[in-house]
């Protein structure tokens, strides 16, 4: 029995690698369960799929009700791996594990943030509790190596994402004509949250630089405690009229369809799989080197990378994008192949391999 141990209320990327996971485990029929906070998008998405879902309450990573809670169902569920997709799942895991359980421990880290110095941080990524961390990217396997952990306790497994999904994208004239956007103008497109990490200002900076005489538009996807003040600084650069913040959305694959040019600007990112989304659905890339998103793309066959926070040379990359329909075509061909290797199949194959390895037997009924 796989238990999942997921704190997070939001619907994020490392939320979706979740229930993809769950879901490939299920195709698969093997043992779990996900242990979710009650109504969290991620327990409503699971249950819908069919998949067993506790809903707990968990308000920490110091919260003793859910870590009893949490150690009653490992025992009469009898649960073999305990796999923690949170920061504060980690902690509550490593709370509820005592050096003489069975159960094994694994840690999905994907933010390649370094690890703090307190003592906490050091406790938690140094604890002989935890059997394995899988970094989402290979950037976040080299800071943990870096920052102590032993090699034998790390790995790299890149998140995945559902090719098919993006396809065949439903058509986005609804849309274009609700943004009062035609035909004739490139239409650039971010979709993160409006965090620090993903750096918005650096992306703003960088349209408001662009020198071009054709027509051309950005779209912010996404939501976060930086709304307002991104909204101030797109009044201050005057891009009222050529940025739209458009907020959280469900219908991703009708936004890409309307997206003619994907960015990511972030100064760190675990993976960063919108990045991937939008290469299923044949987008060109534009981004920075930020974390483990040089990953992803080839550069100058699938997208163009640029400095993290260097708004200058992305606005340049931008305009030669607008410019050049058959560089984005090119880019465009490339990535819909390219971004094979990255479906949740191979993700949840590989993960499925580390858990025979831990369990030494094979899980499946």
């Amino acid at each position: 029995m796989i238990l999942h141990l997921n704190t997070s209320k939001e619907w994020r990327g490392g939320e979706n690698q979740v229930l993809n996971l769950a879901l490939g485990l299920k195709t698969r029929k093997i043992s779990q369960i996900i242990i979710a906070q009650p109504n969290s998008p991620l327990s409503e998405k699971a249950k819908l799929a069919g998949i067993e879902v506790i809903e707990l309450a968990m308000k920490g990573e110091f919260d003793l009700k859910a870590i009893r809670k949490i150690k009653e169902i490992i025992l009469n569920r009898k649960v073999e791996i305990v796999h923690t997709h949170t920061a504060h799942a980690h902690s509550i895991a490593l709370f509820a594990k005592k050096k003489k359980d069975k159960w094994k421990l694994i840690v999905s880290r994907r933010v390649d943030f370094r690890v703090k110095k307190n003592f906490f941080s050091k406790w938690k990524y140094k604890s002989s509790k935890v059997d394995l961390f899988i970094g989402v990217s290979r950037q976040i396997q080299k800071y943990l190596l870096e920052d102590g952990i032993e090699s034998s306790r790390v790995i790299a497994i890149h998140s995945g994402i559902d090719i098919q999904k993006f396809k065949r994208l439903p058509n986005a004239d609804g849309l274009r004509k609700e943004l009062d956007i035609n035909k004739k103008t490139i239409v650039i497109g971010i979709i993160a949250a409006l965090v620090d990490h993903k750096d918005h200002i650096t992306f703003l900076n960088a349209i408001s630089k662009i020198e071009t005489e054709n027509q051309y538009k950005a779209i912010i996807l996404g939501e976060g405690p930086l709304e307002s003040k991104l909204k101030e600084l797109a009044r201050k650069l005057d891009l009222n009229d050529r940025v739209f913040f458009l907020g959280f959305k469900e219908n991703i694959p009708e936004y890409l369809n309307l997206i003619d040019i994907f960015t990511l600007t972030s100064k760190e990112e675990g993976l960063g799989t919108a990045i991937l989304d939008a290469m299923a659905a044949g987008k060109p890339i534009l981004a920075t080197r930020g974390g483990g998103i040089p990953e992803m793309i080839v550069p100058n066959q699938g997208g163009i990378l640029c400095e993290v926070g260097n708004s200058d040379e992305l606005a340049i990359a931008y305009k030669t994008l607008i410019e050049k329909n058959s560089l984005r075509k090119e880019f465009s061909d490339f990535n819909k192949s390219y971004v094979e290797r990255f479906s949740f199949e191979t993700m949840v194959n590989k993960t499925v391999q580390v858990y025979h390895s831990y369990l030494g037997k094979n899980l499946y009924n």
